[in-house]
């Protein structure tokens, strides 16, 4: 069983930091910790610094599913030669932030996987075992309803038209991210995250700059990731925003070492928690920016955790549980307004609205 703590803040505009800390039961020196830094594109005014919330649940999705397959070709002694494995995700969104019915929603993940040396017919059973085994799976093939806390100026509030949780209420974060000591974020010399090419700033076009602020939307979202494996054996991921109009960045991970990888880069799961985190984030904000109210910061601490592998290819398919979010608002708005952001933040929130729903990914080759 792995379990994934995620500390993230806003910092200026649309950007974020998290604290991604990672661990496993029963697994000696699994415990990680990594910072991670978001940020959005033109599209929401931001500053494109860093990778959006999406690329970092699509990087997560594709690393989890190619490590799964890596796993189970190397145990039935089959090479996967040139191995690339393409996700496209879509989501959508739809309705007005100012009536309270914009809705996020997800449509069905398509994994196209290739490789050398292997007929088409044993890669897609081995594509569709590695899909069944994953923990990324099951956020999308299985109805997940979130549940959360809220703080509002340093006390516990009650939250309305979410899921309350049971869980233990945790303080606010913002002391840790003082405490952290970095070390190198470079790979043989090339950063763990970078941005490859940068969008071009586009007006009054679908998707250009600022339009996913607008308070009345019908769009959708298509995000795709490219994977390969690199020589060290890293996963080497590039990620590209088709819809809105969005740049390019590159991202590495590794298996934690209690999987059979080193560790020297963020685990797919580790991405794909931030990836959640780092959207709902989003979403608390770009309502607050529609709608006019009053935030002044906002926090978070969110738990993810997800079932040990099935014993064997046939024995059944990963599991995941719940997330849970702790969130911590500083606000010169009441109690009912600050409940309502945290009931849109949920709404609008595509990634949240991947764990409502059951959409099976397709897998093709």
């Amino acid at each position: 069983e792995a379990f994934i703590v995620v500390k993230s803040r806003s910092l200026e505009g649309m950007q974020k930091e998290a604290l991604v800390h990672t661990g496993a039961t029963g697994a000696a020196g699994a415990s990680t910790t990594w910072r991670l830094t978001c940020d959005e594109g033109p599209y929401l005014n931001g500053t494109d610094l860093a990778p959006f919330p999406l690329a970092f649940f699509t990087s997560g999705m594709v690393m989890s599913f190619a490590s799964n397959l890596r796993a189970i070709a190397l145990s039935q002694g089959v090479a996967l030669e040139n191995l690339q494995c393409t996700l496209d995700n879509f989501y959508t969104m739809e309705g007005s932030a100012l009536r309270g019915t914009m809705t996020g929603g997800a449509l069905p993940a398509e994994l196209h996987v290739s490789a050398d040396g292997i007929a088409d017919a044993e890669l897609k059973a081995l594509a569709d075992a590695a899909v069944r085994w994953s923990p990324a799976s099951a956020f999308l093939g299985k109805e997940l309803i979130s549940e959360f806390s809220t703080h509002l100026n340093g006390d516990l509030a009650p939250v309305d038209g979410v899921k309350p949780t049971m869980a233990d209420i945790l303080p606010a974060p913002g002391g840790d991210f003082d405490l952290i000591h970095p070390i190198a974020g470079e790979i043989d010399g090339v950063p763990i995250l970078s941005k490859v090419s940068a969008a071009e700033q586009l007006f009054d076009v679908e998707g250009g700059v600022g339009s996913s602020l607008k308070s009345e939307q019908k769009r959708v979202l298509h995000i795709r990731g490219v994977l390969k494996i690199a020589a060290n054996g890293l996963f080497d991921v590039r990620i590209q925003l088709f819809k809105p109009i969005g740049s390019v960045f590159h991202f590495f991970g590794d298996d934690p070492v209690h999987r059979g990888g080193q560790g020297r880069a963020p685990s797919g799961l580790d991405y794909l928690s931030a990836g959640v985190a780092f959207c709902f984030m989003t979403q608390l904000g770009r309502y607050a920016q529609i709608v006019k109210q009053d935030l002044q910061s906002y926090e978070l601490i969110q738990l993810t955790r997800f079932g040990a592998p099935p014993p064997s290819l046939e024995a059944g398919a990963a599991e995941a549980f719940p997330v849970v979010t702790h969130v911590y608002l500083s606000s010169g708005e009441d109690l009912a307004h600050n409940q309502k952001l945290v009931q849109m933040g949920e709404q609008t929130c595509f990634l949240h609205a991947v764990l409502r729903a059951s959409n099976p990914v397709v897998v093709s080759v």
